[in-house]
């Protein structure tokens, strides 16, 4: 093969040249021409019997050229170079398939990489089909959980690595904080997302830790103060230091060794984020799981009733599934109630199951729906870009019949007519492949902001494939496609153009015709939900919040307090220091941060029980720990009572505030006042001191609910808080001081995600935010698909009927008349994309519900604005091929008969 291969690529370097081609042949003939005159011929009649035997000299020089290796070579580029001075001739085509191509392709690339990327990909670990993340029906009554069915108490865990088949090893992973913890390297606090891992974790997974080492078990056994970080973390923060092992990292002040880098690619097994850093498991109260404070004075580890450890572990050599689910079960159900006694009467016991682990957890239930509903939308969309250039080319290759006919005539067979088609698809494919690759990049990353993914979404292999597989598939259409409308005229059809003959390909524009009206139902249904979920995002956006959110700073802050005075003092000491601030109207503290979807839910006892309620209604209520001036920060109104005030102290009378629908649901045609309320468990107890209006608490788009909130100082638990501030101007311009505030009392605090109010109940509509400005640019992708779809099939029929064109007029059609018949014939694709739209978005809207907010599927405003923007398009779509057919000149186009 090789040696083939470097004869035609000599052959190909060293190829004789035309002209010496031509001498020989021309030799050749002459001595024919020379035999047949001794033979006793005339001149004239020797070269004619000369030429007839000889043949065409074109032919036979093809002839000639096909004999020799790597003669294709020559003839892709003579193909290549005659496509490229084509496109050059007819820019807006080429740059209309271009731009076409582009968007459709490189849309469907980029959302396609962010499902791969998210659901599809495998943990860049070894053999991760081995891999399986553990599973419980549910936790034994009388546990706290973190996720119902998803983590585990330690003591679970310590059972369950111990077992020695089944699953070999048992890993277990849990999170430093809920959202990123407190870390310092040299004197700049700042945040970053860390777990804490058992000391099997690297091994256990087969990560590649190309720097340093991973843990051992001694790592976890002694709780060993080092730290593994990522790839992307070394990088980014430590400027790819080659010298890193060794430095030293402070995660919530506790100095930790570096000792190992990951492999690039690792970001960890949580899904949707990245996490930076990994330390072995710690029994210490500053690094305790999820970063909640000691329950009790007890940490997760000691804490049986606790259960916080998510778990992984690689199935056993030769062992399934199945099998290691029943070697672990018993042991499971036995841990389980360690330090809980035996189960009550009537309770069903947990049950473990093993799930599968290629990829992330939690990532399906999260972006699973809305990424497969996005692939659905842009596949449509692609679709449509697919058809729109076939039909562009169709309309360019009816314009070429006659070039196609003349090739015909003078030897050209339908496959070097087929070969120069799929040159000519190659080329504009290639092109459009290369501007979509560049722009699924951009839109990617654009993508995973929009969605808060921030998860490498790097494309793989899998996502190049994929690209492949659909420009291959694109060639190979956009070259054999339009091949029936190219040669359909043939030899003789060409040659002669006739009102006869131009309309006999009238009917084969049926189908680009159904396809056109197709794309408006599609067009209609976009711009139909498009249309509904921009309306939602702007309900959503204008929703009053029943605070005044402009001005408006918050952040959060997790000192390391060893007492719950140590506390009070602090979150004393730092709002003294922040009140100072210039600019600063008010400051407040609250324990759950407002806008976050996090809060605090549980049955409350109204003057010393629990209350009873009318129609079944629900007794949850929402709390929250807040400091003073919490309601005069936010701008909520009081309307009976006080708000909090530094006065209400751990010694002063301990005091709760109430809102509407808490004295409605409680203690209706009562004055609230005066009451005492306080948790089911009867921990303490609060008077009511003050009701405040309803307002928005977890997330813009919730109904309220009943709600309480008590003094941070009067309650027995103080931990991380999240820092109100009231200022003057700009509110993120205050933050540099803030940061220093907070570092006069402790250096390795950095300020947790700080940003406005209003960003903060901003990322509770992330999603509407992410559906809606995408359906916003399909809907107008889709649009511009129509338009040159219109565009395309009305230019080709107008060409086909040209001559008809200029015989109606010869004989008394006016201009008026003449664009009417075209604009007519847009008119009925219009109308019938819309009728099939139409039913087709009202479908979609109801399937939409669930998604919107303060709008109706049927939304009357949404379908005219569709319909509307659909007509307008079909119109200025229409208006260039109608001026072009009114354009016609009758005499040149009655000369062509």
């Amino acid at each position: 093969m090789m040696t083939e291969f470097l004869t035609r690529l000599r052959f190909f370097i060293f190829r004789k040249k035309c002209g010496e081609l031509d001498d020989e042949l021309q030799f050749h003939l002459e001595q024919l021409i020379s035999a047949k005159e001794a033979a006793g011929l005339t001149a004239a009649e020797a070269r004619r019997q000369a030429l007839i035997e000889f043949g065409g000299l074109e032919r036979t020089r093809e002839q000639c050229a096909e004999q020799r290796p790597g003669w294709w070579i020559d003839t892709v580029l003579r193909d290549a170079r005659y496509a490229l001075r084509a496109f050059g001739r007819n820019p807006l085509f080429t740059v209309a398939v271009l731009a076409t191509l582009t968007l459709a392709i490189g849309a469907t690339t980029a959302v396609f990489s962010v499902m791969n990327a998210v659901l599809l990909r495998s943990l860049p670990v070894a053999d991760p089909d081995r891999l399986v993340y553990l599973r419980t029906s549910n936790p034994p009554r009388g546990t706290g959980t973190i996720d119902s069915n998803q983590t585990f108490s330690y003591s679970v865990y310590d059972a369950l690595r111990r077992q020695s088949w089944g699953l070999s090893p048992v890993m277990a992973y849990v999170p430093l904080s809920g959202s990123k913890v407190a870390v310092r390297y040299g004197e700049q606090p700042e945040e970053a997302e860390g777990d804490m891992v058992s000391g099997t974790f690297f091994s256990g997974l087969g990560v590649n830790l190309p720097r340093g080492r991973g843990f051992s078990e001694e790592d976890e056994t002694k709780h060993a103060p080092i730290a593994v970080i990522s790839y992307n973390y070394w990088t980014r923060r430590f400027a790819a230091d080659p010298d890193v092992l060794g430095k030293t990292l402070y995660v919530s002040g506790v100095a930790m060794t570096i000792v190992g880098v990951t492999a690039e690619g690792f970001e960890g097994v949580e899904g949707g984020g990245s996490t930076d850093f990994w330390i072995p498991l710690q029994n210490r109260r500053e690094l305790n799981a999820w970063g909640n404070p000691p329950e009790e004075g007890k940490l997760y580890i000691a804490d049986s009733t606790w259960w916080c450890l998510r778990m992984i572990g690689r199935l056993a050599p030769s062992v399934t599934r199945a099998q290691a689910v029943a070697q672990l079960q018993p042991v499971f159900q036995t841990a389980a109630y360690v330090g809980l006694g035996s189960p009550t009467e009537g309770e069903k016991p947990p049950v473990l199951s093993l799930a599968d682990a290629k990829s992330f957890p939690g990532s399906d239930q999260q972006y699973g729906n809305p990424l497969r509903m996005l692939m659905a939308m842009v596949g449509l969309v692609l679709l449509m870009a697919l058809a729109n250039v076939v039909m562009l080319l169709m309309a360019r290759n009816a314009a070429r019949q006659r070039e196609f006919s003349v090739r015909q005539a003078l030897g050209a067979g339908r496959g070097e007519l087929l070969r120069q088609l799929l040159t000519e698809s190659l080329i504009l494919v290639s092109a459009g492949g290369a501007l979509a690759w560049g722009f699924a990049e951009m839109a990617t990353r654009l993508l995973g902001r929009w969605a808060e993914i921030e998860s490498s979404l790097a494309p793989d292999r899998t996502v190049l494939l994929f690209s492949l597989g659909v420009l291959v598939f694109a060639g190979l259409l956009f070259g054999l496609a339009p091949l029936r409308v190219a040669l359909a005229g043939g030899v003789e059809m060409a040659l002669k153009t006739s009102a006869a003959t131009s309309n006999t390909d009238a009917g084969k524009s049926r189908t680009a015709r159904i396809i056109v009206a197709l794309q408006m139902a599609l067009c209609v249904v976009l711009l139909v939900g498009g249309g509904l979920l921009i309306h939602t995002l702007r309900n959503l956006e204008n929703t009053p919040l029943g605070m005044r959110i402009d001005g408006l700073v918050v952040f959060g802050v997790k000192p390391n307090i060893p007492s719950i005075p140590e506390g009070v003092a602090f979150y004393q000491n730092l709002m003294n220091k922040l009140r100072v601030l210039p600019g600063v109207e008010s400051v407040t503290i609250m324990e759950e941060r407002i806008g976050s979807w996090w809060s605090n839910n549980s049955d409350m006892q109204v003057d010393g029980r629990l209350p009873e309620v009318a129609n079944g209604a629900s007794r949850t209520v929402r709390s929250n720990v807040a400091g003073p001036d919490f309601f005069r920060t936010l701008g909520v109104p009081v309307l009976a009572g006080r708000d909090f005030a530094d006065s209400d102290t751990a010694e002063s009378p301990h005091v709760g505030i109430i809102n509407e629908q808490f004295a409605k649901r409680f203690l209706p045609n009562q004055n609230p006042l005066g009451h005492t309320i306080g948790p089911d468990n009867g921990q303490y107890t609060m008077t009511i001191v003050g009701v405040v209006k309803d307002h928005k608490y977890r997330s813009i788009d919730e109904e309220p609910i009943p709600m309480a909130w008590y003094m941070y100082a009067q309650i027995p638990v103080v931990g991380p808080m999240h820092v109100e501030m009231r200022v003057h101007g700009e509110p993120l311009a205050i933050l540099p001081s803030a940061r220093k505030a907070v570092q006069q009392l402790d250096p390795n605090l950095p300020l947790i995600r700080p940003m406005t109010q209003r960003e903060q109940f901003d990322t509770t509509i992330s999603q509407h935010v992410l559906f809606a400005r995408l359906a916003g640019s399909f809907g107008f992708l889709a649009v511009l698909l129509v338009a040159t779809g219109l565009y395309g099939t009305l230019a080709y029929r107008v060409n086909m009927r040209t001559a008809e064109i200029g015989m109606r007029m010869a004989v008394g059609a006016r201009r008026p008349q003449v664009v009417w018949m075209i604009l007519k014939d847009s008119l009925w694709l219009t109308t019938g994309g819309m009728t099939l739209g139409i039913p087709l978005a009202m479908l979609v809207g109801r399937a939409l519900t669930s998604s919107l907010y303060g709008v109706e599927p049927l939304d009357a405003f949404s379908y005219l604005l569709a319909v509307a923007g659909v007509a307008v398009v079909a119109l200025a779509a229409s208006a260039l091929p109608a001026g072009r057919a009114a354009s016609v000149d009758p005499m040149r186009a009655l000369r062509t008969e």
